[in-house]
This record gives C-alpha cells, sequence and structure tokens, in this order.
C-alpha cells in the first residue's frame, strides 16, 4: 500500500500542529535581609527553559514556602526578575520570611509550563546605631 498524496491545497486548510509547552526551571537566590520593624531583602530569581532565559514572564514572590504574597515582578531579558526593596511587613509575615525564606513561583503560558523555587534569606541585624 502506497502512502495517501497530499496535495498543496490540502496543507494550507489544515492548522499546524501545537507545539507542546516547554518545560521550565526557576532558581531563587539567597539573600540578606534586615529585620527592622519588618523584614526587608531583595530577592533574585532566574527563568530558563533548556538553559536558555526566558524573558518578559511575570513571576510571583510569597513569604515562606507560598505564604502571604509579597507582589510580582518581570523576568527582563536575562530571565532575571527582582523583587526590588521587597518589604514584609506585619509580624507573622516578618519571621514566616526570616525563618522561611521566600518563595517563586511562575504560572506559565502557552509556550511555557509553571514552575516555583524556593531562595533563603539571610538575616542581618542592626545592633544600636
Amino acid at each position: 500500500m502506497s502512502p495517501k498524496r497530499v496535495s498543496p491545497e490540502d496543507t494550507k486548510s489544515q492548522p499546524a500542529p501545537a507545539q507542546a509547552p516547554q518545560p521550565t526551571s526557576l532558581k531563587a537566590e539567597t539573600t540578606k535581609g534586615q529585620l527592622a520593624g519588618g523584614l526587608s531583602a531583595q530577592g533574585r530569581a532566574r527563568l530558563t527553559c533548556k538553559g536558555k532565559p526566558v524573558a518578559w514572564q511575570d513571576i510571583e514572590w510569597y513569604a515562606g514556602k507560598r505564604g502571604e504574597l509579597i507582589g510580582t515582578s518581570q523576568t527582563d531579558a536575562r530571565g532575571i526578575a527582582e523583587m526590588e526593596g521587597g518589604s514584609i511587613s506585619g509580624i507573622f509575615t516578618a519571621i514566616q520570611g526570616e525563618i522561611g525564606g521566600y518563595s517563586v513561583k511562575y504560572l506559565g503560558s502557552e509556550e511555557y509550563l509553571p514552575s516555583e523555587a524556593h531562595g533563603h534569606i539571610v538575616p542581618l541585624f542592626d545592633i544600636g546605631s
């Protein structure tokens, strides 16, 4: 039996096969933070797909391991997102961040699968000024 021949007209009417979303890797860096009326730290995370940066994607930031949402930032051309001067206020959330660090989550898109990571916060104590 010979293979079915497809005319050029047949291929025009068929939609292109959809590509499956690609896996991503999200890494959160260890950062230093100050505990003074709340925990203040600058978090940094990198989103990649097969080792290459994934740019212009939203990253969610949480206190501890998926605790209170701190905020959202976007990856740059290098796949790096930063929580600029992220501040965790409120005693419970500050303690949660100090003990549990912070978490980042990428919700995914049509092109990329979701991923998440956890970063540690090393506390800096400002003793007497």
